[in-house]
């Protein structure tokens, strides 16, 4: 009889940590899915609802991007003047993606899907590069 309590438990919290993996698995892959940005470009799923709402929010990461790359390029100057050369490695592999014409093509791209599906007008202000 003595056994049987720590079998139980045992038991118990197999099962509970079963149901709280399989949760926890199904919870990530739903919330993989909800992404504006990956489901306005190949989702098949896109609120036109939020469309003005993710346009925004791509024009407010151009402006953030635009008004920080000053601010980017002095701290990678600083840190490699410091000799924290992991630091300024980091820094200008940053740099370099914001100034990508791949990165700016693939908002561009985004927004050109979302405005064209969903018949919305790019919010004011155009677009940043």
């Amino acid at each position: 009889m003595s056994h049987m309590i720590p079998t139980a438990k045992r038991v118990l919290v197999g099962v509970v940590a079963v149901g709280a993996l399989s949760l926890g698995a199904a919870g990530a892959a739903g919330a993989a899915a909800t992404g504006a940005a990956a489901t306005a470009t190949g989702g098949k799923h896109f609120n036109c609802a939020n469309a003005t709402k993710v346009l925004d929010r791509i024009q407010s990461a151009e402006t953030h991007i635009a008004a920080g790359l000053p601010k980017l390029t002095a701290a990678q100057a600083k840190a490699a003047a410091a000799g924290q050369t992991k630091r300024a490695a980091r820094l200008q592999k940053r740099i370099t993606r914001y100034e990508s014409a791949a990165f700016k093509a693939r908002l561009a791209e985004i927004s050109q899907k979302i405005e064209t599906k969903c018949q919305v007008a790019a919010p004011s202000g155009g677009s940043v590069g």
